[in-house]
């Protein structure tokens, strides 16, 4: 098999970090990374023009940069690719989603969002909990994640970043929409949102810093609907990720900072710990990267497809017309695409 010709589109922190990954896990890769200024003195092949990536003669891209700049970027990737791995979110509407997705079908290979949560050993072993009914069937779901948002990334101006930019695709909903896709992910569909969304802080950007969201889960046969509530911030100081799954027999949860997975059984006294990841483990990114690599070169679904991408783009609209439309419940309408 030819050797990889591997270009990086955009060199934010997540552009970096895939650089650094791909240069780890594939050396003799011939990498080429794109970014609006110029790069000098790096180990890899670099150009500010995104006229140059197409001569480049990718096989596999790496769309990372803001979410506005996506569609941009794939049209300017040659048409068959072996694979493409685009940040979250897609994009930043479900329409523009849309018109993204048909321009990867057109370069056909492997397309996967870069959900890398669902890489976390201890999320995954959420889910398992979950799926195996461990507790019983869920009866409510509670997720919640913040964090200030100028201690988000060290030595940088949280006002210049494209979070806190509505013309780069900021604003909580999109840049943690991590919560709305590992929600759907372990508990299934989204049938209905209810949402308020906006800005509470006295934080500089122009984007919603708050969100609360009721989700209506598309019910199981013979059972009743679960309605699941997830809180969204850039304002808070105890930085925060979890999830809540009250359960018929027990309450289950996840803690996404320390990595563990705790439970309180019925009649239990207090929290269990019942899995903790090793600080030795590989990260959700490593996993992430290993997961799209292995299914670009053995030719199989990815983990993360399009169209949960998608569908996380159609929540997230779906969240700002029900806060639009004061709170009243939204169906999502993501029903595929046409290419």
């Amino acid at each position: 098999m030819a050797m990889d010709k591997i270009a990086v589109l955009g060199f934010g922190s997540s552009g970096q970090r895939f650089a650094s990954l791909v240069s780890q896990r594939l050396p003799e890769a011939e990498l080429l990374v794109y970014s609006s200024q110029q790069l000098v003195g790096e180990s890899f092949q670099s150009t500010s023009k995104l006229s140059e990536v197409p001569k480049f003669g990718p096989t596999i891209a790496i769309i990372s940069g803001v979410a506005s700049d996506r569609l941009a970027m794939i049209q300017a990737l040659p048409n068959e690719m072996r694979g493409v791995l685009i940040e979250k979110p897609l994009a930043v509407h479900y329409e523009e989603g849309i018109q993204v997705t048909n321009e990867l079908v057109q370069r056909g290979g492997t397309t996967q969002v870069g959900y890398n949560l669902r890489f976390s050993p201890s999320l995954r072993e959420f889910k398992r909990k979950v799926d195996s009914l461990r507790f019983g069937r869920v009866l409510s779901v509670r997720a919640e994640t913040g964090q200030y948002l100028p201690d988000w990334r060290t030595g940088r101006d949280y006002r210049t970043t494209a979070s806190a930019r509505r013309e780069s695709g900021g604003g909580v909903l999109r840049e943690l929409s991590h919560e709305i896709d590992y929600l759907r992910w372990i508990f299934g569909d989204i049938e209905w949102v209810s949402a308020w969304c906006g800005k509470q802080s006295d934080l500089e950007i122009d984007v919603e810093d708050t969100a609360y969201l009721t989700l209506g889960f598309s019910p199981e046969a013979a059972l009743p609907m679960l309605v699941g509530q997830l809180n969204l911030d850039f304002t808070r100081h105890d930085r925060t990720r979890s999830i809540t799954a009250v359960c018929a027999e027990g309450t289950l949860r996840w803690d996404g900072i320390t990595l563990r997975v705790e439970e309180w059984p019925q009649g239990g006294a207090g929290w269990e710990v019942t899995y903790a990841e090793e600080a030795s483990a590989p990260t959700s990114y490593e996993r992430q990267w290993d997961s799209f690599y292995s299914a670009v070169t053995k030719g199989a679904t990815p983990e993360v497809t399009v169209e949960d991408g998608l569908a996380v783009l159609s929540v997230i609209d779906s969240a700002r017309s029900s806060h639009d439309s004061a709170g009243i419940r939204v169906s999502p309408s993501h029903t595929g695409f046409s290419s």
